[in-house]
């Protein structure tokens, strides 16, 4: 069995709310978590082309990498105290994505948490305001090509210093931007990083190409 001993309260709880909108947005959803000292990151892939990691501070040093159920560990995290047994590891081909790297990170620049969630909450406005004239009169498979389409022209746009709003708007709909602080925009190679108080997502890439 391979267990997770948090350093702080709360820590598993964090971590079973974290899984639990992992497998919100697909419950099928897998979680990758790996540990390296005295720290464990549980990474899940999400519907926004983008990772969502969620950090734990250990008080008992582990070395491993698994990926496990989300919504199993959520189950097994939920009330947790001490020790955190976690779900029967899976095969590793259910993990589609790369990890980033671990260190190397330099940081582009620091923005006001309170900025990037409005510059977020506008972009759902435009997306729900310009959806229903994109998908007017289309068949379904053309609406959702449609959609799909003004989602990039939405969320593709830049945040600043070259990452996209869809990374914000990826941080918001796992609940990462909430509390106090800044949000921290940080680059190594072509990954692009964006800390909120509540939790990180991570992405390969700059901003994508689109068509108005």
């Amino acid at each position: 069995m391979t267990y997770l001993a948090p350093a702080y309260p709360g820590a598993t709880a964090d971590l079973a709310t974290f899984a639990q909108r992992v497998a919100r947005f697909e419950p099928e959803a897998v979680a990758r978590i790996v540990a390296s000292g005295s720290v464990a990151g549980c990474f899940a892939e999400t519907p926004f082309d983008a990772l969502a990691l969620r950090a734990v501070a250990l008080a008992e040093p582990a070395e491993f990498d698994i990926v496990v159920e989300a919504s199993t560990l959520a189950a097994k995290a939920v009330g947790a105290g001490g020790k955190l047994e976690l779900p029967p590891a899976l095969p590793a081909l259910r993990w589609a994505s790369s990890l980033p790297p671990r260190s190397g990170w330099t940081e582009m620049g620091r923005l006001p948490l309170a900025d990037v969630t409005a510059k977020v909450e506008e972009g759902i406005a435009e997306f729900r305001r310009r959806a229903p004239e994109e998908t007017g009169g289309r068949d379904l498979r053309a609406g959702r090509a449609a959609l799909e389409g003004l989602a990039a022209q939405v969320w593709d746009v830049e945040l600043a210093h070259g990452v996209p709003l869809r990374l914000a708007h990826a941080s918001s709909s796992y609940g990462f931007l909430s509390g106090q602080g800044d949000v921290v925009l940080r680059s190594v190679g072509p990954w692009q990083r964006l800390d909120a108080p509540n939790g990180t997502v991570l992405a390969r890439g700059g901003l994508a190409l689109f068509a108005l």
